[in-house]
């Protein structure tokens, strides 16, 4: 009688509602289902999923927590909307803790690490070429998650994580950006950095490209907001070069 080879089966993670109300809101943001400003209603949300409204609010509170919406206790909930100077105040606070982050993970980074990062932007470079956008900004997020873990330092790593992600899923709804295969190679900067600079020079050259991202999201905002204000006022919008 033959012995049947041995099967190593995955581990399967529970997922709660929670959970999983979270994951489908986080969805409908990056999609552009749910825009800045949109009221989020409990009792919807609980009966098009078929589960129950406690579920939906510990739902909503980890995502007020995350940036994600903004709730008045027993009032209503709605998604986290930022003015341009909201963004830029962001865009700043993100720009030092994003630099410490890399002069933190350069000492401690490995080679294979570095080709983990030249993978995913390969992906994002496939996801440019292709619709929806939305797979390119998971790309985009999850690369600069990538590297606020070589930090070692969770703390600073989470502190990112609630700044960052919530411009990632609104910034480039309210204001367009477009991706491009150019955008996505632009990180390879930084991991040429992370490979072969030492300071000054890494420290300046990461601050320049993570400086290019925020210039060109501020550039976009304001751009859509000279739109939306034209429209308002029956006037043309002004151009940009």
């Amino acid at each position: 009688m033959s012995i049947a080879p041995r099967v190593e089966f995955p581990e399967l993670v529970a997922v709660t509602l929670r959970d999983r109300v979270v994951t489908a809101v986080k969805d409908s943001f990056f999609s552009g289902l749910l825009k800045p400003g949109n009221r989020i209603v409990e009792r919807q949300i609980a009966r098009e999923m078929g589960i129950g409204t406690p579920a939906v609010r510990e739902a909503l509170i980890a995502l007020q927590e995350q940036g994600f919406v903004k709730r008045v206790t027993n009032t209503a909930t709605h998604v986290t909307k930022y003015s341009i100077e909201e963004v830029e105040q962001l865009y700043d606070l993100r720009l030092e803790l994003e630099v410490l982050a890399f002069q933190w993970a350069k000492p401690r980074h490995t080679e294979q690490d570095l080709q983990t990062l030249e993978k995913t932007i390969q992906d994002m470079i496939v996801a440019s070429e292709v619709e929806p956008t939305r797979r390119f900004y998971e790309l985009d997020l999850f690369f600069h998650r990538q590297c606020w873990q070589l930090c070692g330092n969770k703390y600073l790593a989470d502190a990112l994580e609630r700044i960052v992600a919530p411009l990632f899923a609104f910034v480039p709804v309210a204001s367009g950006i477009p991706v491009s295969r150019a955008v996505a190679q632009e990180h390879h900067t930084i991991v040429n950095a992370l490979r072969n600079l030492q300071e000054p020079q890494f420290s300046n050259t990461v601050r320049s490209v993570l400086s290019s991202f925020a210039l060109r999201g501020m550039a976009m905002m304001a751009r859509q907001g000279d739109v939306e204000h034209a429209a308002e006022d029956g006037a043309q919008p002004q151009s940009y070069a």
